[in-house]
């Protein structure tokens, strides 16, 4: 017990999903969960890509787990979208109990909230919001898959509208949604939920408010988030459709779908895809390594270096071509403790992401491409691969691990859990834009 209350909440955070990892495991290791007999090594890995919303898959859901295996991987990558400690901070809020400091600091740390948010309306609305929507998101999908004559339609829609939200980009089907790149109820209703999941709870308790209340303006951050997220999308969903020569082949209308379908699915973190990623040419996977590179946003199911991280690397530079002392996005100035720590958060994801190359390119004999690719795909907990993923060595396969892993809790936290080097660390800062 002296060792846990010594914890500072960064690193109960690391231990906190590392013991999801470890009973993962266990509970994916039972003979009950496996239709075939699966490694060890393959179930943490599949465990740690369900906890940090990867997707990545060593072997075939449906092919290698049961129902009840599928069902341990759906609650896996619920409970890591949702967050460590929210589903039992929202049962504590429930029976009127309060939360403790050390709970406040794990949470304030994993959310990195703005100023005027408060923990526990949060919590609440966490809890209230993912429910509706993968509520919403189930019922539209089984529609669907009924109508297209899908084996077990509900569960087939829950699965994957819950995967979808949490952008873990699991499926149960054994080309992930390409059997439906020409559904667009199917692939709007997945970007959707996707995009929802990716831009964060912030956006979402905004938008809330401000349908509730026409008065309310929605903060800094979530501007940021917004502009940030719309900029991807509307600049490399037509560079994709353009650079990549396989839609050809395709009509107008399916290539522009599939050419949205990918970057939501790189730049939301989501990992699902309506064509072979293997397939794809170089310049349309750079504009996927790119997305999967930025990222999501804060206080949201996706990885990544994360929309604000990047907001704040853009006011940098331009502050600096301008010749300004100050760093400014739309008129609001950056505080330095945030342009400090966007800039830490950067220069650790891009050390960690050349790190794991670096490694994969000793431990495997693969394209360097598809090593690059499968590296930012772990570290972004993003789930896309060129096929690669089974075919990894035993070493291959622990640095994917730990990629997805870090990709999750953020490198930048395993560093701080390290290194003990925050003495503030216990009190969460706040201020007008969460990085």
């Amino acid at each position: 017990m002296r060792f846990i209350s010594g914890l500072k909440p960064f690193q109960f955070l690391v231990l906190g999903f590392l013991s999801y990892v470890v009973i993962g495991t266990a509970f994916l290791s039972l003979p009950i969960s496996q239709v075939t007999w699966v490694s060890t090594m393959d179930n943490l890995f599949n465990v740690t890509s369900a906890v940090s919303t990867t997707g990545l898959s060593t072997v075939g859901v449906s092919d290698s787990y049961t129902l009840f295996g599928q069902i341990v991987i759906l609650v896996l990558f619920q409970l890591g979208g949702i967050g460590y400690m929210t589903l039992t901070s929202f049962i504590i809020l429930a029976r009127g109990r309060q939360l403790s400091e050390l709970r406040n600091g794990v949470l304030g740390t994993e959310f990195s909230l703005p100023a005027e948010f408060k923990i526990h309306s949060f919590i609440f609305q966490v809890a209230v919001f993912t429910l509706t929507i993968e509520l919403i998101g189930t019922m539209i999908l089984f529609m669907e898959f009924r109508s297209a004559g899908v084996d077990s339609p509900f569960w087939m829609a829950l699965f994957h509208a819950v995967s979808a939200f949490t952008t873990s980009g699991f499926s149960t089907f054994s080309n992930s949604m390409e059997s439906f790149k020409g559904n667009w109820v199917i692939c709007v209703t997945v970007g959707a939920l996707c995009y929802m999941g990716s831009i964060g709870f912030i956006v979402l308790h905004d938008a809330f408010l401000a349908i509730k209340s026409k008065a309310y303006r929605i903060t800094f951050t979530s501007k940021v988030i917004l502009v940030i997220t719309a900029l991807i999308f509307f600049v490399c969903a037509p560079l994709f459709y353009l650079s990549e020569p396989s839609l050809r082949s395709t009509g107008f209308s399916e290539g522009v779908l599939i050419s949205a379908f990918q970057i939501m699915t790189a730049s939301s973190t989501a990992g699902f895809n309506t064509v072979s990623i293997g397939g794809l040419a170089p310049a349309s996977l750079t504009l996927l390594i790119i997305a999967m590179v930025i990222g999501a946003s804060p206080s949201g199911t996706g990885g990544g270096i994360k929309t604000t991280s990047v907001s704040s690397c853009i006011g940098i530079v331009v502050s600096i071509l301008r010749g300004r002392s100050s760093v400014t996005f739309f008129g609001h100035s950056i505080p330095n403790v945030r342009l400090m720590t966007a800039v830490a958060s950067v220069s650790v994801y891009l050390a960690v992401l050349a790190a794991g190359v670096f490694m994969l390119s000793i431990t495997e004999k693969q394209e360097y491409i598809k090593l690059v690719f499968e590296a930012a795909s772990a570290l972004g907990t993003v789930g896309l691969s060129m096929g690669i993923t089974g075919e990894l060595s035993g070493a291959g396969k622990m640095i994917i691990t730990f990629l997805m892993f870090a990709g999750r809790v953020g490198p930048l936290t395993i560093g701080l859990s390290l290194f003990h080097s925050a003495k503030e660390a216990g009190k969460p800062k706040k201020s007008d834009l969460a990085v």
